[in-house]
């Protein structure tokens, strides 16, 4: 089966807007498809990349890891979002790693494919676009990590880590590391937003029932 038929949602994707539908059949359909059903690293900071990958099924984490050892969680990646364009085509090494979840499936694109891509002034103009988006969302990370509150923080990440998923399954150790606090105070926070009724909780599955309330403000 080919690709558009198989994922016919990329059609939507960013990278693909307002492109010409022959193109936009023809460059998914040369996609190969890769599934992986457990966590799995396919990008490795430092390390180069051997093509651009759409994500079909399941979400990608980015992490970067200081020289000290610490690692950073940078953006959860979903359905429709491109990850390794920039090093495939600059030939530069990975600017951080990037983990698969369980069942995830990707259309890899090849470096060649992507050169012949961008013959295409759309998708040049998509990629722009979306580096663009990136600026904007990494200055945010930054200055909310600076200047805001450990609750800010953590309602930054949860809005994040929810879109198009509605429940997140992350426990507090993983939320107090990429907050920056203790699991003692994401306790709190998290139990002051289960009061609001801006989530719900079940063991470690967080439900975020208003995502609206969740981020207001906080992309101003």
């Amino acid at each position: 089966m080919k690709n558009c038929v198989r994922f016919p949602h990329l059609l939507k994707a960013d990278i693909l807007s307002e492109l010409d539908s022959d193109f936009k059949h023809s460059f998914l359909n040369a996609c190969a498809v890769r599934i992986y059903k457990k966590p799995t690293v396919i990008f490795e900071q430092g390390m180069p990349a051997d093509g651009m990958v759409i994500l079909a099924h399941g979400y990608v984490d980015v992490n970067y890891t200081g020289e000290d050892g610490q690692q950073s969680f940078l953006v959860r990646a979903k359905s429709g979002n491109i990850l390794g364009e920039s090093e495939t085509i600059t030939d530069e090494p990975c600017a951080a790693s990037c983990i698969t979840s369980a069942n995830t499936t990707l259309l890899y694109c090849t470096p060649s494919q992507l050169s012949a891509a961008l013959l295409v002034p759309g998708f040049i103009k998509n990629i722009t676009k979306i580096l663009h988006k990136r600026l904007v969302y990494d200055n945010w990370v930054k200055h909310i990590g600076q200047f805001g509150a450990v609750g800010e923080r953590l309602r930054g990440f949860l809005y994040v880590l929810s879109e198009n998923v509605g429940k997140i399954s992350e426990t507090q150790s993983y939320l107090a590391n990429v907050v920056g606090c203790s699991r003692q105070t994401i306790n709190r926070e998290l139990a002051t937003l289960r009061e609001a009724g801006i989530i719900a909780q079940n063991g470690s599955e967080i439900t975020v029932l208003d995502r609206k309330t969740l981020g207001l403000g906080l992309m101003e």
